[in-house]
C-alpha cells in the first residue's frame, strides 16, 4: 500500500524522507514480519485512483487541509531569523546564530528547509484532482467545489516556494511519476504567473460549486466554509500574490488585477477594530497528535526573542506610550538573553494566553490572512494605482485602530519611498511573527541593506537556496542554480 502523503517527485530528499518513514514503520512491527504498511489516517493513491466513493473524497480533502500546516511554525521562525524580526537564543542549534545569521548558506543545513513539505502537499492535492475525475458519489457542483478548493491551496503552496527561492526559481511541473526526469526549474517571474494562474482557475470552480462542500471544513475557515465564501478567501490569496508580483518582478499590470481581486475579498473598512481580525486562520490545538502553536512558548523560555530594533523603533501614541501593537505582541521579560554576541530583551508573546502574557497557549491560531493584512495590501494597491488619497486613508485606519497612533505623516503628495517606509513600518508591527514580514517586505522593495546586522560578519541572505537533494537529482554539485 502507498499512502498520498509522501511521494513526491522530483527530489531525492523526498524518497530519503519516504524511506525514513517506512523505516519507522518497520521498526514498530518487525516482529510480526509485516512490511506492508498502511496509513490508517489517509487513503492510499490505490484506493483514491479506483473510482473512489465520497467518503474516500472527503478524507482526502481533510488530509489536504492538515497539510497546509507543512512548514508553518520553521517558515515563521526561519524567516523571523532572516528579517531580524528575531533570534532564537536556546543555544541547542548553533546554525541559528551561525548559518542563519551569517552564512555561509549550506544546501544541507537549515537553508535546505521549507521544501519537501510543501511539494509533499502539493503531490497529495495532485492525488486527490485525479480522483475527482473518477470519483463517484459527487454532483457536478460538489466536484466543482472540491476542485476550487484543492487548487486554491495548491497555488498558494506553490507561491510559497516561489517566494522561498525566489530568483533561484523553482519546478512546477511535479505531477510527475516517481521514476520519471526531474521537473525543470521556471523563473521566480514564471512560477509566480502560474501560481496566480492557477489561483484564478480556481475561483471560476467555486463559482460553479453550489451552495457547500462535499467534506468538513475544520476550524479556522469560519466564514470562509462554503464554496461562495471561500472565494473570498481565494481572492484574498490573490491579492496578495499579484502585489508580490508587482513588486518581486515588476508586473506592472498586477496592481490593477490585485484592485479587482481585493474587492471580491473580504476587506472592509466598516467595523472596525472588530473586523481587523476578521479571516482564515491557522487553527492550532492543545489536542495530542494535532498541530501546536509554533511560537507560543512561557515567559521563561530562553528560545524566542524579538529583534530590539523592534522594540526601540516603536513610534509613540498621544500620550506617549508605544504603539498598541508593539505592548500587546512583546513583552519584556526583565533579564537580559546573551548568545554569540546576539541580545534578546523582549519576547514575542502576541500568541500566549489573553492576560497573562507569561503563559503559553498551545492552541493559539496564527492567522493566515485576514482584514488587517487586506487594509495594508488596499493601502499598497491604491497607491500604485491613482488613488494616492485612500492609500494614506488606509494607512490611518490601521495605525487608529490597530496601533492607537495619530495619523501618518505620509500624505497624498509625498514621494514613493516616503510612503513605503509608512507602509513597511505598519507590515512589521501588524504582521510580526506571523510569516516573515520583515524579510519579504525588504527583499520585494529592495531595502535588505536597510536590516540590522548586530555583529561584524552577519549577512542578509536574498533568499533561500536549492537544497542539496535536489542538485542530487538533477547530477549538479550543491549549490546549484538548475535555471
Amino acid at each position: 500500500m502507498t499512502t498520498i502523503t509522501p511521494a513526491i517527485r522530483p527530489t531525492m530528499r523526498t524518497r530519503l524522507a519516504r524511506t525514513g518513514a517506512l523505516l519507522l514503520g518497520f521498526s514498530a512491527i518487525v516482529s510480526c514480519g509485516d512490511l506492508d504498511i498502511l496509513n490508517t489516517n489517509a487513503p492510499t493513491v490505490e484506493t483514491l485512483t479506483n473510482a473512489p466513493g465520497r467518503l474516500v473524497l472527503a478524507r482526502a480533502a481533510t488530509g489536504i487541509f492538515a497539510q497546509t500546516y507543512n512548514d508553518i511554525g520553521t517558515e515563521i521562525q526561519f524567516y523571523a531569523l532572516y528579517g531580524r524580526e528575531g533570534y532564537n537564543l536556546l543555544g541547542n542549534d548553533p546554525r541559528e546564530t551561525g548559518e542563519q545569521i551569517r552564512g555561509p548558506a549550506d544546501p544541507t543545513g537549515r537553508q535546505s528547509g521549507i521544501w519537501t513539505g510543501l511539494f509533499a502537499a502539493i503531490r497529495t492535492i495532485n492525488t486527490y484532482l485525479s480522483a475527482l475525475e473518477t470519483g463517484t458519489g459527487l454532483t457536478d457542483a460538489e466536484r466543482r467545489a472540491s476542485v476550487g478548493f484543492a487548487k486554491t491551496m495548491k497555488a498558494w503552496h506553490m507561491h510559497r516556494l516561489a517566494i522561498r527561492t525566489g530568483q533561484l526559481g523553482i519546478p512546477i511541473d511535479t505531477d510527475r511519476a516517481i521514476d520519471a526526469e526531474p521537473a525543470p526549474f521556471v523563473s521566480f517571474s514564471a512560477a509566480m504567473e502560474a501560481a496566480s494562474a492557477l489561483m484564478d482557475e480556481a475561483l471560476t470552480d467555486l463559482q460553479a460549486g453550489g451552495s457547500a462542500f462535499p467534506f468538513t471544513v475544520p476550524p479556522g475557515y469560519t466564514g470562509f466554509n462554503t464554496p461562495s465564501t471561500f472565494a473570498q478567501f481565494n481572492r484574498a490569496l490573490a491579492a496578495k500574490m499579484l502585489v508580490h508580483r508587482a513588486t518581486f518582478v515588476n508586473c506592472t499590470a498586477c496592481w490593477a488585477q490585485a484592485s479587482t481581486a481585493l474587492s471580491a475579498s473580504f476587506v472592509t473598512d466598516a467595523g472596525l477594530p472588530g473586523n481587523l481580525t476578521r479571516g482564515v486562520n491557522y487553527a492550532y490545538s492543545t489536542t495530542a497528535n494535532e498541530p501546536a502553536n509554533p511560537v507560543s512558548e512561557p515567559l521563561g523560555n530562553n528560545r524566542l526573542w524579538v529583534h530590539p530594533s523592534i522594540v526601540t523603533g516603536a513610534q509613540l501614541k498621544a500620550d506617549g506610550e508605544p504603539d498598541n501593537r508593539l505592548t500587546s505582541k512583546v513583552t519584556n521579560t526583565g533579564r537580559v538573553q546573551r548568545l554569540e554576541d546576539l541580545t534578546g530583551t523582549h519576547k514575542p508573546t502576541m500568541f500566549n494566553a489573553a492576560g497573562n502574557p507569561a503563559v503559553a497557549n498551545l492552541g493559539a491560531p496564527i492567522p493566515w490572512i485576514n482584514n488587517e493584512e487586506l487594509l495594508l495590501l488596499r493601502a499598497e494597491v491604491r497607491w500604485n494605482t491613482n488613488n494616492r488619497s485612500g492609500a494614506v486613508s488606509d494607512i490611518n485606519l490601521i495605525r487608529q485602530f490597530a496601533g492607537g497612533l495619530p495619523a501618518a505623516t505620509v500624505t497624498a503628495a509625498s514621494a514613493d519611498d516616503a510612503f513605503v517606509t509608512e507602509l513597511l513600518y505598519n507590515r512589521l508591527y501588524s504582521l510580526m511573527w506571523q510569516q516573515g514580514t520583515r524579510w519579504i517586505d525588504a527583499r520585494r522593495y529592495d531595502r535588505l541593506g536597510q536590516l540590522p546586522l548586530d555583529r561584524a560578519g552577519d549577512a542578509v541572505f536574498p533568499h533561500m537556496i536549492i537544497p542539496a537533494s535536489e542538485c542530487d537529482a538533477r547530477g549538479l554539485p550543491a549549490p546549484c542554480t538548475p535555471l
